[in-house]
């Protein structure tokens, strides 16, 4: 009962610990020359999760394993563009919300494209428009989804929408903290909603297999 209790309570701190997160593929969805996720992870207690990424960046290549913090949008931790209560961070948190509830691909690769567009605006304007790989197939809407990616980005960006009422606890970031392969850089930054308690129990139980097993070999 106690072993019980003990991964309970590390599994209610999650989000405030790290998680050894493995990429297995890109998930299904293409658009724009790249694959748009959500994308598919194994956890170090072996838990599956889906996660959506949100700088574009970055790299990773599967099965690339490395230590991310978890941190929910809106709390007090640090992503990699800073405070997880900041605008863009809430910004992203809207879509987020948005893509998780989605029923349809092309909603879900549209508002992938307005994540990172935000997240990596620079000379190009937005990654979209200067996009290396391909074009983006819905920059301003059509039948299956209206709003496009321009749409959803100007959605984000209204404090209307991502304002102090909004509550996005439910979404976990994962930073990138360590022990990645030196020569294939900085792994991307991920988003996910909060697992359910069995995932929860299963990463406690992954998080304490490890403790007991660094104990053990202390000795």
């Amino acid at each position: 009962m106690s072993l019980i209790l003990l991964l309970l309570a590390a599994a209610a701190t999650a989000s405030a610990d790290t998680v050894s997160l493995t990429i297995n593929n890109g998930g299904s969805l293409t658009d724009g020359g790249v694959y748009v996720g959500p994308y598919n992870f194994t956890t170090s207690g072996g838990q599956s999760l889906q996660l959506i990424c949100d700088i574009f960046e970055n790299e990773v290549y599967p099965p690339e394993t490395w230590t991310a913090s978890m941190g929910t949008i809106g709390g007090s931790g640090t992503g990699l563009l800073g405070s997880l209560n900041s605008t863009i961070y809430l910004e992203v948190g809207y879509l987020a919300e948005n893509l998780f509830s989605a029923t349809n691909s092309q909603t879900i690769k549209d508002i992938q494209w307005a994540i990172w567009d935000l997240m990596n605006a620079g000379t190009c304007g937005t990654v979209s428009n200067c996009d290396p790989y391909g074009t983006p197939s819905n920059p301003n809407g059509n039948a299956s989804d209206p709003l496009g990616i321009n749409g959803w980005l100007a959605a984000a960006q209204n404090p209307a929408n991502y304002g102090t009422a909004a509550d996005y606890s439910n979404l976990v970031v994962y930073t990138p903290v360590g022990d990645w392969p030196p020569a294939d850089g900085v792994p991307q930054e991920y988003i996910g909603t909060v697992p359910e308690p069995g995932t929860l129990l299963l990463i406690g139980f992954g998080m304490f297999s490890l403790i007991a097993l660094r104990r053990r070999l202390s000795y």
